[in-house]
């Protein structure tokens, strides 16, 4: 066996990753290696925490001893990210609150490198404001809006551990095709992994999935497009994409779950959906924390030229 082939490895969670999903734990972990490749080896059974077998979502805690086999990873470092990305990714940040940052995130930019994509917000933040922040949640690189990063530690357990307080909401808006009907509406559909194409995964509404429910109500409607503010009680990947597709309501943009046809009648140049606002259980005292990013320009230009 040559010298240099992989090998089992134990890493003993931190502190400062205490309350993170082991999913997320390997993705950093094992920079490089292909989301798909890190999710079979959680499903195969090669993973372990503390000798036993877990699930994705399984979250860690502080001395825990995570079993990682072996698995080649990219060994070429993707250097530091460029100083365009780093500018527009600061000039993204609408609040600095101690231990906290929060940022507007630009449509198209990941809020992490991984595979195919060599930097995202955090990687410049740690240039920007140094190398102890980390993400306190996620949104997809076509999502934007607000996104919560928070310094390791104490800080970040506290944040990651209220996203799940019952008192957190998360609101989107999101243009989708067609003319709401009706007002609120709530989908309670359960989503699975369909496959997974080119690293990326697909999404279906599937009884054997995990629970994910939406709650949609219009802002705005007009004959061929409305705006609507999406909650989620869950956050199930693409969630809120394939739930308004399901009921018939195409999210304006979306590649993957979309309506190819009426973009191209609009050329929407990106998916409509952003993180709107989101309310979380202050750290100190128990108060709530409202935190919000404006809809973007393009969502209301589009929407005033449907007619």
């Amino acid at each position: 066996m040559p010298q240099n082939s992989p090998k089992v490895r134990y890493h003993a969670v931190t502190a400062a990753e205490d309350g993170q999903r082991i999913d997320n734990l390997l993705l950093g972990q094992l920079k490089g290696v292909p989301r798909s490749h890190v999710y079979r080896l959680l499903s195969s059974g090669q993973v372990r925490r503390n000798g036993g077998r877990v699930k994705p979502s399984t979250r860690v805690a502080t001395g825990d001893q995570v079993r990682i086999p072996p698995v080649r990873t990219a060994e070429r470092d993707a250097g530091p990210p460029p100083d365009r990305l780093v500018h527009r990714v600061r000039e993204a940040i609408i609040d600095v609150d101690g231990d906290f940052i929060v940022l507007d995130k630009p449509e198209g930019i990941a809020v992490h490198g991984g595979s195919g994509v060599p930097h995202g917000v955090i990687e410049c933040l740690r240039v920007s404001h140094g190398q102890d922040y980390d993400l306190v949640h996620r949104l997809d690189r076509e999502t934007s809006g607000v996104l919560v990063c928070a310094r390791r530690g104490e800080p970040l357990r506290r944040a990651r551990q209220a996203l799940n307080h019952p008192k957190t909401e998360k609101h989107y808006q999101v243009l989708v095709h067609g003319r709401w009907r009706g007002g609120l509406r709530t989908v309670d559909a359960s989503l699975d992994v369909h496959a997974r194409q080119g690293g990326e995964r697909t999404v279906r509404a599937d009884e054997g999935g995990k629970r994910a429910v939406t709650h949609f109500d219009a802002l705005d409607r007009r004959p061929q497009m409305s705006l609507l503010e999406a909650q989620i009680d869950t956050g199930r990947t693409h969630q809120i994409r394939v739930h308004a597709a399901s009921i018939g309501y195409p999210v304006v943009g979306d590649l993957k779950y979309g309506d190819a046809d009426r973009d191209a009648q609009v050329e929407p140049g990106r998916l409509c959906l952003h993180a709107w606002r989101m309310r979380l259980v202050h750290r100190e005292a128990g108060k709530l924390l409202e935190i919000s990013a404006s809809v973007p320009d393009a969502f209301l230009s589009l929407l005033d030229g449907a007619t």
